[in-house]
């Protein structure tokens, strides 16, 4: 087995990884970093990562996660068009976690079924999911927007959408903002004190690629984008056991337990995590590789200010002279 783990949120910003993890014990780690090829490299997302990997200019998510929660994209191009929350505050607008709403089917549907009309020139709008909407479009479409999961908790750039088309479509947006604004499901909402949806985001537009070529033989993951991901490249993908276990092949796991904590910068849930990963993924993978039934452990660590390749084969680990260095020397 050769396995990667690929942990976004693992690398705080430098100052709160410091302070988060001066005393935190994480042994298994801790040797690893000690003893692997370790690469620091400029920040980047996971995403960006497993483009690289797969060889792709674009991650097509729409078609991806249209494939990856059961629906059929065919070759036409698609969009994601989620509901989203905005939030006013004294930095400015930021993007609210759209896991927050909870939106119900009923609650979903009464809002695509009023918003549908404004897009019926562009594409034909559908929802695997509450929450996932998907527009199939009708043409080409020129947009340079920003992924959905990277731009929660961030401040909305008003430039966005942008690119050949991007005026029309942030006027688009503006007038569904204007209808969301009175409809009576947000009246609803606001009056039981729940967010409303009062934008859209648009993002993760292209058609799925007829011949993708797969680095791994497996992608465990929750992230149904990943999941459609490995549907089309013909390779197993399914959400990851609860702890590590041996498989056959090239194997990577995504794992987003510190994702959440790392984005609110909530330092007690971000170290609960890390020690759960430290406790069911990277302590029992090392014991793996002494045992001789795990080749190859690769963790690609992300975080705002960089990211970091760890890197160990089982002669790595026989590197006796090579002392455990703690997770809070990466941030001196």
């Amino acid at each position: 087995m050769r396995l990667t783990l690929c942990l976004p949120g693992m690398l705080l910003p430098r100052q709160a990884l410091l302070d988060t993890v001066s005393d935190l014990e994480l042994p298994a780690l801790a040797h690893l970093l000690g003893k692997a090829r370790l690469h620091r490299d400029l920040p980047a997302t996971h995403y960006v990562r497993i483009m690289q990997r797969w060889n792709l200019e674009e991650l097509p998510a729409a078609a991806l996660r249209l494939l990856g929660e059961g629906g059929a994209p065919g070759e036409q191009p698609w969009l994601c068009l989620d509901p989203v929350h905005l939030a006013v505050d004294r930095h400015g607008v930021k993007l609210e976690d759209p896991a927050a709403l909870a939106l119900s089917p009923a609650e979903d549907a009464a809002l695509r079924t009023a918003l549908a009309p404004l897009f019926a020139d562009v594409g034909e709008l559908s929802a695997t999911a509450p929450g996932h909407w998907h527009l199939r479009l009708a043409g080409s479409c020129e947009l340079v927007t920003r992924p959905l999961p990277e731009a929660v908790g961030q401040a909305v750039d008003p430039a966005l959408p942008s690119g050949r088309d991007g005026a029309h479509w942030r006027r688009l947006l503006a007038q569904a903002q204007t209808a969301l604004y009175d409809h009576a499901v947000n009246r609803a909402r606001e009056a039981a004190g729940r967010p409303a949806v009062n934008s859209l985001w648009p993002w993760g537009e292209g058609r799925l690629d007829a011949d993708l070529a797969a680095p791994f033989d497996a992608l465990w993951t929750t992230d149904t984008v990943l999941l459609g991901l490995a549907r089309a490249s013909g390779i197993a993908g399914f959400e990851p056991p609860r702890r590590f276990e041996t498989a056959a092949g090239r194997v990577v796991a995504v794992l987003d337990n510190l994702v959440g904590p790392a984005r609110s910068l909530d330092a007690l849930a971000w170290r609960d995590a890390l020690a759960g990963l430290e406790r069911d993924w990277i302590a029992p993978a090392v014991d793996s590789m002494r045992r001789g039934r795990c080749d190859v452990l690769h963790i690609a660590a992300f975080g705002p200010d960089t990211s970091l390749d760890i890197h160990a084969g089982r002669l790595e680990l026989l590197k006796f002279w090579r002392r455990p260095r703690p997770l809070a020397t990466l941030a001196r």
